[in-house]
């Protein structure tokens, strides 16, 4: 069960990093580089559209999200460190982003921490993953009763 609220907390949280990405979408004047999604422009060799960039990149950060709740709780809690402090869960997010930029992307296609999609998704994804750490971490201390 503690897994399943790690994963709950980084989802609200991934929600929360999400709102200037749909705040992009609805103002269809903003430029079609989503702010802190991952813009996969061409999927399986077919080119996306503006609407299909949003929802791809959306599934991808929520499954980002969910990742990084899942992995935290069953690496990170189990081992010496004391969980959902700010400090643990921003070296946490480190270290994740190293495992995604380093290990997934490639995997999936998109490049050595996404350097196919954009010379700035590196960053961008520095960015989200300490941006998770600290929601996760704001809703365990101002909700005491959130901590898996």
């Amino acid at each position: 069960m503690p897994v399943i609220s790690a994963v709950f907390l980084s989802l609200v949280a991934g929600l929360v990093t999400a709102v200037p990405g749909f705040l992009s979408e609805l103002n269809k004047k903003a430029p079609a580089d989503i702010p802190l999604f991952i813009d996969v422009k061409t999927f399986w060799g077919r080119k996306l559209n503006r609407s299909e960039i949003f929802w791809f990149g959306l599934f991808i950060h929520l499954l980002m999200a969910a990742l990084f709740g899942a992995l935290y709780e069953l690496i990170v809690v189990k081992s010496f460190v004391h969980p959902y402090e700010l400090d643990n869960l921003a070296v946490y997010a480190t270290f994740f982003w190293l495992f995604v930029g380093g290990v997934i992307f490639p995997v999936v296609g998109l490049g050595l921490f996404g350097k196919k999609e954009g010379e700035w998704v590196w960053f961008e994804l520095l960015v989200v993953h300490h941006l998770f750490s600290l929601f996760v971490w704001l809703q365990v201390f101002l909700f005491p009763a959130l901590k898996p």
